[in-house]
């Protein structure tokens, strides 16, 4: 007898997550009893949990990337300071052109998606 392996569920909730804040948000600045700076500063915090949510991994990966940087020129400090030169221009130019495909104008990208 044959059993199907079991799958992993993902909760997709984004929606639903998005949709609980719509609402918290609208009873928090539509609640006319509490005071406007308490409703101000209430809506703030909701917005600033969804932010950090969106945020977070961003922050993270830049960090990351420029402890990788920061790392590989100290190891590369050690060699000499040609190896330093070379690595440092290596890492602006890789970063300059990764920030560059991040920051792809619009119409370009509509271009190429068509």
């Amino acid at each position: 007898m044959e059993t199907d392996p079991p799958r992993l569920s993902f909760k997709l909730s984004v929606h639903d997550d998005h949709e609980t804040v719509s609402d918290e948000l609208e009873q928090i600045l539509t609640d006319t009893e509490a005071p406007y700076s308490k409703r101000i500063r209430s809506a703030s915090w909701v917005e600033l949990k969804l932010l950090f949510h969106l945020a977070a991994p961003a922050v993270i990966v830049y960090l990351l990337n420029n402890v990788v940087s920061m790392s590989t020129q100290i190891f590369c400090g050690h060699l000499g300071n040609l190896e330093l030169a070379a690595v440092s221009l290596g890492n602006t130019g890789i970063q300059v052109f990764a920030y560059g495909l991040m920051v792809i104008p619009p119409d370009l990208y509509l271009l190429l998606h068509m």
